[in-house]
């Protein structure tokens, strides 16, 4: 029956017809405040205003920021993230190989305050000859002191090897041995200007030439060492105090007038260059220094180049003066 204007029932009649025809009305922004889910709340305060709704996206986790790299952290394994453990055999000092290193002063007469390591005779040493050293370490235990400082044994053998003297049958003519025992401390101590100092160490250090007399050469040191690095420069300072020998037995007592008390070593990163130098003080104007400069030849291959200047290059040579130079292939750099 068709309704008349006046009919009292024509509201409703209409208002379900539009619940009917299509969804329901939007509820207000008042009602809205009502509801405790944050994701419905949100989308009803959209519907209410005509707006589409978009579910929030979910939250992205903090990207963390990068690390300093740090050259000294991952040859000695000081920071949490370079551990890798004991007993496994890693890089100490450069390994290389000089296949030509020549001497404007070879030693044909090595000799010592104590008589029975003098020669008599001088011997037959050729300015030219090869040169080559390893060097390797192994962590022995992790956590001396809590989770605080690694106990180290390291290992180092440098050998002149006279492979161009063929009148002489091509000898070894020095090779020296230097075991170490190192206890290291992370210590990243902030020293200003960017510096750190990144580690302590203390250690027992062996050093001989392992030959008879009079050619026998050795000492043996208690040694303090740490790492300051900044960027891609380290320098690593060392001091140390030889235990004395009973005077007879002592193949060279006054090693330490030559070599010192101890050195510094800063090495600097280029590239794919590294460049060192050693300086080793001395009493009366001796001492030494040495620059080394390792260089990109092809791929992980590098080229080698050495200079070096004053006492002690090798134990044999601790009091005899020279410069010597030298060139080859690097196979493990400083850092």
């Amino acid at each position: 029956m068709p309704f008349s204007k006046n009919h009292p029932a024509r509201p409703a009649a209409l208002l379900l017809g539009l619940l009917a025809a299509g969804p329901a009305l939007a509820a207000s922004p008042a009602a809205c405040a009502t509801i405790a889910d944050n994701t419905e709340r949100l989308a009803c305060y959209d519907e209410s205003v005509g707006r589409p709704h978009q579910e929030a996206p979910p939250p992205v986790a903090p990207v963390p920021l990068a690390r300093e790299p740090s050259a000294l952290s991952k040859r000695w394994e000081l920071d949490a993230e370079d551990k890798r453990g004991t007993f496994l055999i890693t890089p100490y000092k450069p390994t290389y190989m000089l296949l030509g290193r020549w001497s404007n002063s070879a030693n044909r007469m090595p000799t010592s305050p104590n008589p029975a390591n003098t020669l008599s005779d001088p011997v037959d040493v050729d300015p030219a000859e090869a040169k080559y050293q390893i060097s390797f370490k192994t962590k022995l235990w992790e956590g001396l002191i809590g989770r605080h400082g690694d106990l180290w044994l390291g290992y180092t053998q440098q050998s002149n090897w006279q492979v161009y003297n063929k009148s002489f049958s091509s000898p070894f003519r020095e090779t020296d041995y230097e075991p170490e025992l190192m206890a290291v401390f992370r210590t990243n101590l902030d020293a200003g200007l960017g510096f750190k100092v990144k580690m302590l160490s203390v250690g027992l250090n062996h050093q001989s030439n392992g030959r008879g007399q009079p050619l026998s050469r050795s000492w043996n040191r208690l040694m303090l060492q740490g790492g300051i690095e900044r960027g891609d420069f380290a320098l690593m300072l060392r001091s140390w105090k030889r235990f004395e020998e009973t005077a007879s037995k002592d193949d060279n007592p006054d090693i330490s007038r030559y070599l010192g008390y101890g050195d510094l070593q800063a090495t600097w990163r280029l590239d794919a260059h590294e460049l060192s130098l050693n300086l080793r003080p001395g009493f009366s104007s001796r001492g030494s220094a040495q620059v080394d400069w390792t260089f990109p030849i092809h791929r992980n291959l590098k080229g080698y180049l050495q200079f070096f200047t004053g006492y002690g290059e090798t134990l044999i040579d601790y009091n005899h003066r020279q410069s010597t130079f030298g060139l080859g292939v690097s196979l493990v750099d400083w850092l």
